[in-house]
């Protein structure tokens, strides 16, 4: 897919609604969402966390699992941009450290998940949730997010 790079920093105060934490962590201006990739291998998310659950996986490994297809995808949309780290900030300014995480609930009557970004932008972490405004964050606050999360370094140089 192809994406539209954002290089300005006032694009998220003033496109709140078409923004969210993927578009400002990878600076863009579509909202981004990687669950295309797990859908093609899983059909319905829905239905393959219930049986995954059903099958006996906890809460976490199904956050984990939902997380690992996940990040394939996501490198695969923004190869040669992206690649896995162990989340010490880069040393160069051309790169930021993003940071991903992801969120499964299962019980009898629900199931919900969600994926979060994160990124360690000019000497702090930073997010975006959903539709809200960008705000600064802890790097290890992940509130609801129950998997394990995933670190990335992000070459921006050749965003115009």
């Amino acid at each position: 897919m192809y994406y539209t790079r954002n290089n300005d920093p006032t694009y998220y105060e003033h496109n709140r609604c078409s923004s969210n934490c993927g578009s400002y962590a990878l600076r863009l201006k579509e909202w981004y969402d990687p669950e295309a990739y797990l859908e093609d291998f899983v059909g319905d998310i829905y239905d393959w966390i219930y049986e995954l659950s059903e099958e006996g996986y906890s809460e976490y490994e199904i956050a984990c699992m939902y997380a690992d297809t996940l990040i394939e995808g996501i490198l695969n949309d923004f190869d040669g941009e992206l690649e896995l780290c162990d989340g010490r900030p880069p040393t160069t300014s051309d790169v930021e450290l993003v940071a991903f995480n992801t969120w499964c609930y299962t019980d009898e009557y629900d199931i919900d998940r969600d994926f979060h970004f994160k990124v360690f932008r000019d000497g702090c972490w930073m997010e975006k949730n959903g539709v809200n405004e960008v705000h600064k964050c802890e790097e290890d606050d992940w509130g609801k997010y129950n998997g394990d999360p995933y670190y990335m370094y992000h070459r921006i140089g050749d965003v115009a």
